[in-house]
């Protein structure tokens, strides 16, 4: 197709799955010839993503802090689009389809995609517009939501990058102080309560407690709001255990060492999906203590179709996941075929140059069509009552 000339508005600047994939495809889209510029609002503290986008030779514009207006970060992104001569916006998440919507997007005067990779479908976006759900699961929602244009784009993996014996995970141990005879379980995350993403961290602790095996270690690679007391339950299952059972480290710029260095990897979404290209066995988490092997057999597509998540029983006992590790602990044989498995399914139904070349496709199906501004008009009520009106309420009520 011809060059395009793309606006990546970002969700936020967090090293989380769906900020990463957007980086991933505009970085695949600038190799293929195209002209992605990447935009995002500022946050408090660090802003590791930009550094990430910077190690792919791609710049983020940064509008603003936290608390900027919204009026004017979507004023700044009317403006590096005018500059940038975009031909078309891609909005990743909520809020950015939101800015998108009432900013360069107004009146149609711009086309729109936007890309969802929750886990639940949310209202308050817009239905006239291409809207790309990642999990198979939500595309009966998307479409009794009201979305006239819903297509599932499964979120990438990068399989040449991440793949195994291309990092050093032997120095990864050696630094953190784990023998090449232990066993290490790794998990690589962002800390914090959505997804539960700390609940799987916090029951993985506890089920190494619970295991008592000399021979196991836990590194959690991530930071986050939940990163000191996770420190705190570690520590205390360390004091029982009367050993550094467990290592939280903090979050690292490349985590590609930490799934190299592991014998399983647990966890969600694309941490998930990474932990398969490296070739080791994954147990997935999930919501109310959910935890499963990936391996062939019947849960293979409800992962898959849920992004490698899954909801469990609300029990939130660590004694189904203790069984799921020492089945995988005590066999390494059978560890060696689910990495080869997990390996050849993430390259074949997840890789970032197959997910790029669909994007590209729905790229250029957009652009085929004239730019009408009947279909923004259509959103206007539903958008403008989820912006300003709700919220208004809500205020009102003081909630």
């Amino acid at each position: 197709m011809r060059p395009v000339r793309v606006l990546v508005h970002l969700n936020n600047l967090a090293l989380g799955g769906a900020q990463l994939n957007a980086v991933d495809i505009a970085r695949t889209m600038r190799d293929r010839g195209h002209d992605p510029v990447l935009f995002a609002q500022g946050v408090a503290g660090p802003a590791p993503l930009v550094d990430v986008a910077a190690g792919h030779g791609l710049d983020v514009v940064v509008a603003g802090g936290p608390d900027t207006p919204h009026a004017e970060v979507r004023r700044r992104l009317g403006r590096l689009a005018a500059e940038h001569g975009s031909q078309l916006l891609h909005a990743w998440e909520v809020r950015a389809a939101r800015n998108s919507y009432f900013g360069p997007g107004r009146f149609g005067r711009l086309p729109v995609v936007t890309t969802f990779y929750g886990i639940r479908m949310l209202r308050g976006l817009p239905r006239h517009q291409p809207l790309v759900l990642g999990l198979g699961a939500l595309m009966g929602d998307g479409r009794a939501f009201g979305h006239r244009d819903v297509s599932l784009i499964e979120p990438p993996v990068n399989t040449a990058t991440d793949a195994p014996g291309l990092v050093d995970g032997a120095a990864f141990r050696r630094e953190h102080g784990i023998g090449d005879d232990e066993l290490l379980l790794a998990i690589v995350t962002r800390l914090v309560p959505a997804l539960e993403k700390d609940a799987g961290a916090e029951l993985t602790v506890d089920a190494v407690r619970r295991l008592d095996d000399p021979r196991v270690r836990l590194v959690i690679v991530g930071a986050g709001p939940s990163l000191e007391p996770l420190r705190a339950r570690a520590a205390a299952a360390n004091a029982e255990l009367g050993r550094p059972a467990v290592l939280v480290p903090g979050q690292l710029a490349d985590p590609r060492p930490a799934y190299q260095a592991a014998d399983i990897v647990l966890g969600m979404g694309g941490s998930a999906l990474r932990g398969l290209a490296f070739g080791k066995p994954v147990v997935v988490h999930g919501a109310a203590g959910y935890t499963a092997v990936h391996e062939p057999g019947p849960l293979v597509e409800p992962h898959a179709s849920r992004c490698m998540y899954g909801f469990g029983d609300g029990s939130r006992a660590p004694e189904a996941l203790v069984g799921q590790l020492r089945g995988l602990l005590d066999d390494p044989a059978h560890r060696a075929e689910l990495g080869d498995w997990g390996r050849r399914w993430v390259v074949g139904r997840f890789s970032l140059e197959s997910v790029t070349t669909t994007f590209e496709e729905l790229y250029a199906r957009v652009l085929a069509r004239p730019a009408r501004a009947v279909g923004w008009l259509k959103d206007l009520e539903q958008m403008t009552r989820y912006e300003f009106t709700k919220p208004a309420a809500l205020r009102l009520l003081g909630r």
